[in-house]
Protein backbone atom coordinates (compact mmCIF):
# COMPACT_ATOMS: atom_id res chain seq x y z
CA UNK A 1 0.00 0.00 0.00
CA UNK A 2 3.10 2.34 1.08
CA UNK A 3 4.56 1.55 -2.33
CA UNK A 4 1.07 2.64 -4.15
CA UNK A 5 1.14 5.67 -2.10
CA UNK A 6 4.67 6.38 -2.81
CA UNK A 7 4.06 5.59 -7.23
CA UNK A 8 0.88 8.25 -6.82
CA UNK A 9 3.14 11.09 -5.10
CA UNK A 10 5.66 10.63 -7.67
CA UNK A 11 3.23 11.19 -10.43
CA UNK A 12 1.56 13.92 -9.14
CA UNK A 13 5.50 15.76 -8.44
CA UNK A 14 6.14 14.79 -12.10
CA UNK A 15 2.87 16.33 -13.42
CA UNK A 16 3.65 19.47 -11.54
CA UNK A 17 7.04 19.77 -12.60
CA UNK A 18 5.83 19.71 -16.23
CA UNK A 19 3.17 22.08 -15.30
CA UNK A 20 5.63 24.38 -14.57
CA UNK A 21 8.01 23.59 -17.69
CA UNK A 22 5.36 24.23 -19.88
CA UNK A 23 4.40 27.34 -17.91
CA UNK A 24 8.01 28.98 -18.39
CA UNK A 25 7.77 28.07 -21.88
CA UNK A 26 5.03 30.07 -22.20
CA UNK A 27 6.34 33.29 -20.30
CA UNK A 28 9.49 32.36 -22.47
CA UNK A 29 7.83 32.89 -25.77
CA UNK A 30 4.82 35.53 -24.75
CA UNK A 31 8.69 37.90 -24.10
CA UNK A 32 9.66 36.24 -26.98
CA UNK A 33 6.53 38.26 -28.94
CA UNK A 34 6.80 41.30 -26.47
CA UNK A 35 10.41 42.24 -27.73
CA UNK A 36 9.42 41.65 -31.12
CA UNK A 37 6.35 43.36 -30.91
CA UNK A 38 8.85 46.24 -29.08
CA UNK A 39 11.70 46.17 -31.65
CA UNK A 40 8.97 46.59 -34.35
CA UNK A 41 7.59 49.39 -32.85
CA UNK A 42 10.88 51.43 -32.10
CA UNK A 43 11.76 50.62 -36.11
CA UNK A 44 8.41 52.10 -36.87
CA UNK A 45 8.96 55.63 -34.87
CA UNK A 46 12.11 55.82 -36.24
CA UNK A 47 10.84 55.54 -39.83
CA UNK A 48 8.28 57.87 -38.81
CA UNK A 49 10.60 60.00 -37.33
CA UNK A 50 12.61 60.09 -40.81
CA UNK A 51 10.09 60.81 -42.31
CA UNK A 52 9.00 63.73 -41.24
CA UNK A 53 12.80 64.87 -40.63
CA UNK A 54 12.96 64.62 -44.49
CA UNK A 55 9.67 66.54 -45.15
CA UNK A 56 10.52 69.12 -43.12
CA UNK A 57 14.24 69.76 -44.77
CA UNK A 58 12.30 70.10 -48.26
CA UNK A 59 9.62 71.76 -47.08
CA UNK A 60 12.63 74.51 -45.65
CA UNK A 61 14.39 73.75 -48.97
CA UNK A 62 11.28 74.71 -50.90
CA UNK A 63 10.30 78.11 -48.47
CA UNK A 64 14.02 79.30 -49.13
CA UNK A 65 13.52 78.35 -52.88
CA UNK A 66 10.42 80.03 -52.69
CA UNK A 67 11.41 83.08 -51.16
CA UNK A 68 11.25 86.47 -53.03
CA UNK A 69 14.71 88.21 -53.76
CA UNK A 70 14.92 91.46 -52.16
CA UNK A 71 14.72 94.59 -54.59
CA UNK A 72 18.18 96.38 -54.64
CA UNK A 73 17.22 100.12 -54.36
CA UNK A 74 18.55 102.27 -56.71
CA UNK A 75 20.95 105.00 -55.18
CA UNK A 76 21.02 108.90 -56.14
CA UNK A 77 23.83 111.23 -55.12
CA UNK A 78 23.15 114.75 -54.31
CA UNK A 79 25.65 117.46 -54.50
CA UNK A 80 24.30 121.17 -53.30
CA UNK A 81 26.58 123.22 -54.90
CA UNK A 82 29.43 125.45 -53.65
CA UNK A 83 29.88 125.66 -49.65
CA UNK A 84 30.89 128.95 -47.73
CA UNK A 85 34.31 128.69 -47.54
CA UNK A 86 35.93 129.39 -50.99
CA UNK A 87 38.29 127.25 -52.53
CA UNK A 88 40.81 128.80 -55.19
CA UNK A 89 43.00 127.04 -55.30
CA UNK A 90 43.70 125.46 -58.88
CA UNK A 91 42.59 121.67 -59.78
CA UNK A 92 42.66 119.67 -63.45
CA UNK A 93 38.54 120.33 -65.14
CA UNK A 94 39.22 116.26 -66.23
CA UNK A 95 41.60 113.28 -65.70
CA UNK A 96 44.54 114.28 -67.42
CA UNK A 97 43.79 117.10 -68.51
CA UNK A 98 45.99 120.38 -68.52
CA UNK A 99 43.18 122.42 -67.98
CA UNK A 100 42.49 123.50 -64.81
CA UNK A 101 39.70 126.23 -62.53
CA UNK A 102 39.57 126.98 -59.20
CA UNK A 103 38.39 124.34 -56.48
CA UNK A 104 35.19 125.34 -55.65
CA UNK A 105 33.46 129.14 -55.26
CA UNK A 106 30.76 130.68 -52.68
CA UNK A 107 28.44 130.49 -55.85
CA UNK A 108 26.40 134.16 -56.34
CA UNK A 109 23.61 136.21 -54.32
CA UNK A 110 19.97 136.74 -54.86
CA UNK A 111 19.55 140.21 -56.29
CA UNK A 112 16.55 140.81 -54.00
CA UNK A 113 16.77 138.57 -50.90
CA UNK A 114 20.54 138.64 -50.79
CA UNK A 115 21.14 135.36 -49.60
CA UNK A 116 23.95 133.13 -51.15
CA UNK A 117 23.33 130.05 -53.73
CA UNK A 118 24.79 127.71 -51.52
CA UNK A 119 22.71 128.46 -48.63
CA UNK A 120 19.73 127.81 -51.33
CA UNK A 121 21.31 124.93 -52.97
CA UNK A 122 21.67 123.09 -49.74
CA UNK A 123 17.63 123.96 -48.27
CA UNK A 124 16.16 122.26 -51.80
CA UNK A 125 18.68 119.62 -52.29
CA UNK A 126 17.55 118.59 -48.33
CA UNK A 127 14.14 118.42 -49.60
CA UNK A 128 15.15 116.97 -52.52
CA UNK A 129 16.21 113.99 -50.67
CA UNK A 130 13.54 113.49 -48.60
CA UNK A 131 11.28 113.52 -51.78
CA UNK A 132 13.10 110.69 -53.24
CA UNK A 133 13.69 108.45 -49.84
CA UNK A 134 9.79 108.63 -49.93
CA UNK A 135 9.61 107.11 -53.54
CA UNK A 136 11.62 104.84 -52.89
CA UNK A 137 15.35 105.78 -53.39
CA UNK A 138 18.43 105.42 -51.42
CA UNK A 139 20.52 108.84 -51.20
CA UNK A 140 23.77 109.62 -50.79
CA UNK A 141 24.11 113.65 -49.74
CA UNK A 142 27.60 115.04 -50.96
CA UNK A 143 26.88 117.47 -48.31
CA UNK A 144 24.61 118.30 -45.51
CA UNK A 145 25.71 121.14 -44.06
CA UNK A 146 27.16 124.94 -45.42
CA UNK A 147 30.82 124.48 -43.47
CA UNK A 148 32.54 121.46 -45.54
CA UNK A 149 35.73 122.59 -47.81
CA UNK A 150 35.06 120.18 -50.54
CA UNK A 151 36.24 120.66 -54.36
CA UNK A 152 34.45 120.14 -57.35
CA UNK A 153 36.88 116.70 -58.14
CA UNK A 154 36.37 115.43 -54.94
CA UNK A 155 32.31 115.90 -55.04
CA UNK A 156 32.57 113.89 -57.94
CA UNK A 157 35.04 111.47 -56.60
CA UNK A 158 32.32 110.86 -53.40
CA UNK A 159 29.71 110.47 -55.77
CA UNK A 160 31.81 107.82 -57.94
CA UNK A 161 32.55 105.88 -54.77
CA UNK A 162 28.86 106.01 -53.47
CA UNK A 163 27.37 103.41 -55.18
CA UNK A 164 25.09 105.72 -56.83
CA UNK A 165 23.66 105.30 -59.84
CA UNK A 166 23.29 108.98 -60.91
CA UNK A 167 24.48 111.96 -59.58
CA UNK A 168 22.49 115.20 -59.48
CA UNK A 169 24.64 118.48 -58.84
CA UNK A 170 21.99 121.16 -57.45
CA UNK A 171 22.53 125.00 -58.76
CA UNK A 172 21.28 128.40 -59.15
CA UNK A 173 21.89 130.50 -62.20
CA UNK A 174 23.09 134.28 -62.47
CA UNK A 175 23.37 136.32 -65.61
CA UNK A 176 24.50 140.65 -66.34
CA UNK A 177 20.35 140.87 -67.40
CA UNK A 178 17.89 140.79 -64.89
CA UNK A 179 15.53 139.84 -67.18
CA UNK A 180 17.04 136.40 -67.59
CA UNK A 181 15.12 133.65 -66.47
CA UNK A 182 14.10 129.95 -66.35
CA UNK A 183 15.57 126.42 -65.44
CA UNK A 184 18.53 124.46 -67.59
CA UNK A 185 20.12 121.53 -67.21
CA UNK A 186 23.90 120.90 -68.03
CA UNK A 187 25.52 117.72 -69.11
CA UNK A 188 28.34 116.31 -70.90
CA UNK A 189 29.02 116.12 -74.65
CA UNK A 190 28.78 112.98 -76.59
CA UNK A 191 32.52 112.59 -77.23
CA UNK A 192 33.30 114.06 -73.31
CA UNK A 193 36.41 111.98 -72.70
CA UNK A 194 36.09 112.43 -69.06
CA UNK A 195 32.76 110.36 -68.51
CA UNK A 196 29.41 109.42 -69.27
CA UNK A 197 26.01 111.42 -71.02
CA UNK A 198 23.02 111.62 -68.79
CA UNK A 199 19.26 112.33 -70.27
CA UNK A 200 19.11 115.60 -68.94
CA UNK A 201 16.27 116.61 -70.66
CA UNK A 202 14.39 113.96 -68.38
CA UNK A 203 15.02 116.65 -65.39
CA UNK A 204 14.79 119.69 -67.03
CA UNK A 205 11.35 119.23 -68.38
CA UNK A 206 9.20 117.82 -65.04
CA UNK A 207 10.78 120.85 -63.13
CA UNK A 208 9.61 123.13 -65.36
CA UNK A 209 6.47 121.32 -65.76
CA UNK A 210 5.97 121.54 -61.58
CA UNK A 211 6.65 125.03 -61.04
CA UNK A 212 5.90 126.73 -64.56
CA UNK A 213 9.31 127.67 -64.92
CA UNK A 214 10.59 128.89 -68.44
CA UNK A 215 12.32 125.74 -69.94
CA UNK A 216 15.60 126.63 -71.64
CA UNK A 217 16.96 122.89 -72.06
CA UNK A 218 20.14 121.15 -71.99
CA UNK A 219 23.32 122.95 -72.16
CA UNK A 220 25.64 120.18 -73.54
CA UNK A 221 29.51 121.21 -72.14
CA UNK A 222 32.66 119.72 -70.74
CA UNK A 223 34.51 122.37 -69.26
CA UNK A 224 33.17 121.38 -65.94
CA UNK A 225 34.94 120.06 -63.60
CA UNK A 226 32.18 118.27 -60.94
CA UNK A 227 30.99 116.50 -64.75
CA UNK A 228 34.16 115.74 -65.61
CA UNK A 229 35.50 113.65 -62.81
CA UNK A 230 32.45 111.63 -62.42
CA UNK A 231 32.43 108.26 -63.57
CA UNK A 232 28.66 107.97 -63.49
CA UNK A 233 25.89 109.77 -65.19
CA UNK A 234 25.87 113.23 -64.03
CA UNK A 235 23.81 116.55 -64.67
CA UNK A 236 23.93 119.94 -63.08
CA UNK A 237 20.26 121.20 -62.58
CA UNK A 238 20.14 125.44 -62.80
CA UNK A 239 16.86 126.02 -61.55
CA UNK A 240 16.59 129.23 -61.82
CA UNK A 241 18.11 132.98 -62.09
CA UNK A 242 18.92 134.41 -58.79
CA UNK A 243 19.87 138.13 -60.70
CA UNK A 244 16.18 137.85 -62.06
CA UNK A 245 14.33 139.85 -59.04
CA UNK A 246 10.98 136.90 -59.07
CA UNK A 247 13.02 133.60 -59.59
CA UNK A 248 15.03 135.33 -56.62
CA UNK A 249 12.23 135.53 -54.40
CA UNK A 250 10.71 131.80 -55.76
CA UNK A 251 14.16 130.44 -55.49
CA UNK A 252 13.97 131.31 -51.35
CA UNK A 253 10.22 130.59 -50.88
CA UNK A 254 9.47 127.05 -49.44
CA UNK A 255 6.71 126.09 -51.19
CA UNK A 256 8.53 127.16 -54.64
CA UNK A 257 11.50 124.84 -52.98
CA UNK A 258 9.55 121.70 -52.40
CA UNK A 259 7.75 122.15 -56.21
CA UNK A 260 11.50 121.83 -57.26
CA UNK A 261 12.14 119.08 -55.44
CA UNK A 262 9.42 117.30 -57.02
CA UNK A 263 10.02 118.17 -60.26
CA UNK A 264 13.46 116.88 -60.14
CA UNK A 265 12.55 113.70 -58.18
CA UNK A 266 10.03 113.37 -61.09
CA UNK A 267 12.45 113.60 -63.86
CA UNK A 268 14.82 110.83 -62.02
CA UNK A 269 11.84 108.59 -62.26
CA UNK A 270 11.48 109.02 -65.96
CA UNK A 271 14.69 108.81 -66.68
CA UNK A 272 15.13 104.99 -65.11
CA UNK A 273 11.69 104.41 -66.18
CA UNK A 274 13.44 105.15 -69.61
CA UNK A 275 16.45 102.99 -68.95
CA UNK A 276 14.39 100.19 -67.71
CA UNK A 277 12.66 100.24 -71.21
CA UNK A 278 15.68 100.31 -72.98
CA UNK A 279 16.97 97.65 -71.29
CA UNK A 280 14.01 95.41 -71.59
CA UNK A 281 14.38 95.94 -75.45
CA UNK A 282 18.28 94.27 -75.32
Amino acid sequence: MKKIWKVLILCVMLSIFCVGCKDDEVITQDKKAEEKTTEKRTEIIKQKTTQKASQKTTQNKKETTTLPKEEKRIKIAIDAGHQKKQMSEQEAIGPGADKTKPMVSSGTEGVVTKRTEYQVNLEVSLKLKSELIARGYDVYMIRETNDVSLSNKKRALMANESGAGILLRIHCNSADSQSANGALTMSPTSSNPYCKVIAAECVVSTLCRRTGAKNRGVTQTDEMTGINWSKIPVTIVEMGFMSNPDEDQKLSDRHYQTMLAEGIADGVDRYYQREGEKNAEK
